[in-house]
């Protein structure tokens, strides 16, 4: 058992440093070079750094400390413990990176796209191994305790629109915040495709003998809520608990996270979801 998640935390390490690095690719190449604030952290990092001349990776790690710890009281030790090994990670080297990559300041447009899309293959494949980059995500689920009525995609979306707009301001154009927020767009779009291509919800289905203890994690880490299916076994005849869950595909990968860790045995069924409706979801049926 020790082996097993020594194996795990060494994949989670790789993920962490490949991830990074592609992040970094983003940041140090295209989004600050040319002055975009790619929401998020990032984003009010990238301003500082016009300030101060702070390296971005500092400043990224500095500002996301009272985040972590914030996560620490809320959210738990377990969450917190691998948000922050991937934070390190993530701003170590995205400021060795800035000594060694080019800096793209052309077409300001493509630094927007590219570097939105560098940093959101980045976050996924960080995301990929349920872990986080902190930032603003933990002050959305913290939000999300007080405000339960309100979507996490749209508190992620407001916090996200402040700090476009702060760039707007600071930078004194609105090129500026038009810029930022294709990068976020385009970064939101990216992450996503690494995850699950271009489909945005996932509905999962467990089949475990522990599904009362997976539901009850699932519900506390995520903030998503189950549905219990009464279910039979084909060939023995036993009676099981199915959970089912709905869930944007970014969360995915913590969800299964989860479900292994309580029961490695489970046995998981996933499938693209559209148009759900619900608290957290839709509250209208899109025909289109």
């Amino acid at each position: 058992m020790k082996k097993e998640k020594t194996v795990e935390l060494i994949k989670d390490i790789c993920a962490d440093i490949v991830g990074s690095a592609v992040f970094a690719i983003g940041v140090n190449i295209f989004t600050t070079p040319n002055e975009i604030a790619p929401g998020g952290v990032t984003g009010i990092a990238t301003m500082l750094h016009s300030m101060t001349g702070i390296q971005v990776g500092t400043l990224t790690f500095l500002i996301n400390i009272p985040l972590v710890l914030l996560g620490l009281i809320v959210l738990g030790k377990r969450f917190t413990i691998s948000t922050f090994r991937t934070l390190l990670i993530l701003s170590v080297i995205t400021n060795i990176l800035e000594y060694v990559l080019p800096q793209y300041t052309g077409n300001v447009l493509v630094a927007s796209i590219f570097g939105g899309a560098a940093i959101g293959i980045g976050m996924g494949i960080i995301f990929l191994r349920g872990s986080t980059t902190g930032g603003t995500d933990i002050l959305g689920r913290v939000l999300l305790r007080h405000f339960q009525h309100i979507p996490i995609g749209k508190i992620l979306l407001a916090i996200d629109f402040v700090i476009v707009t702060a760039a707007g301001i600071y930078y004194g154009t609105l090129e500026a915040a038009l810029f930022a927020l294709v990068s976020v767009y385009v970064t939101e779009r990216s992450m996503d495709s690494v995850l699950y291509g271009f489909n945005e919800t996932r509905i999962a289905y467990v089949v475990s003998d522990k599904a009362v203890e997976v539901a009850a994690r699932v519900m506390e880490e995520t903030e998503r809520g189950v549905t219990y299916l009464n279910g039979e076994g084909g060939y023995q005849r036993a009676k099981k608990l199915v959970i089912m869950c709905a869930m944007p595909s970014r969360q995915f990968a913590h969800f299964k996270r989860i479900v292994l860790e309580v029961d490695p045995l489970a046995f998981i069924m996933v499938a693209p979801a559209s148009n759900v409706i619900g608290e957290g979801f839709k509250q209208t049926f899109d025909e289109n």
